[in-house]
């Protein structure tokens, strides 16, 4: 039997799988790796490592399927976003630069200064910040290693290293586009006027394509084939989990892995938030808002990681240990902002934080402050998208493998007063690719999947603690005051620890 195969990197670990014709994802393999952290505020990868990961994966994937029958297609799901310069023969000049770096704060000032945040916004449909929209790491490394950018003959996404590697071409399609800063996500194209301003050559921008289409044939000569086999572009993690979910106007779903986002499709680009991220989706005319939260997962980790694995605890605690605590964590307080935060505050200073604690504290206390902290942070968003874009169902569908922890996802319930719909596939953005390459190799007749084919079931469903929801309400109100008054700390405390690193150096 034929099948396609699609490829997702997250930003923890990649993802290879087949599907066949009737929609079913089979043959997955996985491996992670590790984001580099060279010095303060820098966070990278290494694109060759991760090329050698999915090299290895996809060989591993195409022999199963070699099998049993033929590949007919190969797509690409990956995060979003990331800065990479390139020679002419594809091969990465540094490593890229990950949209949680802040090194290029200074640039998306000028940025700003330059054109205007209201025309970046009408050109763009987004903000521009720091590492966030790569423009200002583009910038950053022009001033700060010209040779690089000099000798550089395209600069892209991690999608369109891939990409190259995979065809021999320079693409990348337009959901990755939205999230540089120079795409107009109106006319679908690079935006003359924003590279003119800010002297950017427009010849060293990968060729925009639509997620769908073919971008060329496999290059790679240790997967056999006797027949061509076809590229397609792919498209940015969560607009292929959108995709496979089957998302349409108006309807929103959570995902959950390091960050924590709430996205809604709309087809009415001036609807558009500047508190949120916004994108092209696959399909043209319509948009994808996230409002996305940094680092919930993360910080969920982080605290398993320094308060319970090394007293033996497997994972399986992070379900259980908060019903030890009650709702307000016992007067603990808990801000998820731990390496500055996007959606909807957008603070690169902003840090994580504890507020409440007592000598009656206990560790119980801590982790359920933690996964109401984050609850709290996710309702504001839903608030935004209620008013915004007139949007408020009455269940939510939950994706991701941190829709997996109970004890959080019955807070966030009862928090938002919703119901949560937990998925079967917590793998919709690899599943995303493969269906993009079903479509584009005419394993399906029309745009929309088929129903039948979008094989994620609803595994179970979380209510409304209804004893807790007026307690909930009043903590809402309480968390809802605490950024503000802790903002101007933040900046403080940033211009310290700055002041202070100065010192050490010298």
């Amino acid at each position: 039997m034929s099948h396609v195969i699609g490829i997702d990197v997250g930003t923890s670990g990649i993802k290879v799988a087949s599907m066949d014709r009737t929609g079913i994802c089979v043959d997955r393999e996985y491996k992670s790796y590790s984001l580099l952290f060279p010095k303060k505020g820098y966070v990278e990868i290494d694109p060759n490592h991760i090329w050698e990961i999915i090299n290895s994966l996809l060989e591993i994937v195409w022999n199963k399927v070699s099998g049993k029958g033929e590949v007919d297609a190969v797509s690409l799901s990956c995060f979003c976003n990331s800065s990479i310069f390139m020679d002419e023969h594809g091969r990465a000049l540094t490593n890229g630069i990950m949209y949680l770096d802040q090194r290029s704060k200074e640039e998306a000032s000028s940025i700003k200064e330059k054109i205007g945040e209201e025309k970046i916004f009408h050109i763009t449909g987004n903000r521009v910040e720091p590492g966030m929209h790569t423009v200002t790491t583009k910038l950053w490394t022009k001033k700060h290693h010209p040779q690089i950018y000099s000798s550089s003959y395209k600069w892209g996404s991690l999608s369109t290293f891939i990409l190259h590697k995979l065809t021999g071409k320079f693409v990348m399609d337009w959901t990755h586009a939205s999230f540089t800063g120079l795409f107009d996500i109106h006319s679908y194209q690079w935006s003359k006027r924003i590279c003119d301003e800010l002297e950017l050559d427009e010849k060293k921008l990968p060729e925009i394509h639509d997620p769908k289409s073919i971008i060329g044939d496999l290059t790679l000569p240790n997967l056999f084939s006797a027949k061509h086999v076809p590229v397609i572009a792919g498209a940015a993690d969560t607009a292929c989990s959108a995709y496979s979910l089957g998302i349409e106007k108006n309807e929103l779903f959570e995902s959950i892995g390091t960050s924590n986002v709430l996205t809604v499709c709309t087809e009415d680009a001036s609807l558009l938030d500047k508190r949120f991220l916004n994108r092209c989706h696959v399909e043209r005319g319509q948009w994808l808002s996230h409002g996305a939260m940094s680092f919930p997962g993360a910080a969920i980790d982080w605290f398993y990681k320094n308060f319970l694995a090394g007293e033996g605890h497997d994972k399986s605690v992070l379900n259980t240990l908060a019903e030890e605590s009650i709702p307000g964590s016992n007067g603990v307080f808990f801000l998820p902002y731990m390496h500055g935060e996007r959606s909807p505050i957008w603070d690169t200073e902003a840090r994580g934080s504890f507020v409440g604690m007592s000598l009656t504290t206990t560790k119980p206390d801590l982790y359920r402050a933690v996964l109401e902290g984050c609850s709290f942070g996710l309702k504001q968003i839903f608030e935004i998208i209620n008013q915004q874009y007139n949007v408020n169902p009455s269940s939510i569908p939950s994706i991701g493998g941190g829709s997996k922890n109970k004890s959080w996802c019955s807070i966030k319930s009862t928090v938002f007063n919703k119901e949560f719909e937990i998925k079967s596939l917590s793998e919709t953005a690899v599943l995303g690719a493969c269906l993009l390459a079903g479509k584009a190799v005419g394993y399906f007749e029309n745009f929309r999947v088929p129903s039948e084919v979008l094989d994620n079931q609803t595994i179970e469903k979380i209510f409304p603690n209804k004893e807790h929801l007026s307690v909930y309400e009043e903590l809402y109100s309480i968390h809802s005051n605490l950024y503000p008054s802790l903002k101007d700390f933040f900046q403080q405390s940033a211009r310290s620890n700055n002041l202070l690193e100065e010192r050490v150096r010298c």
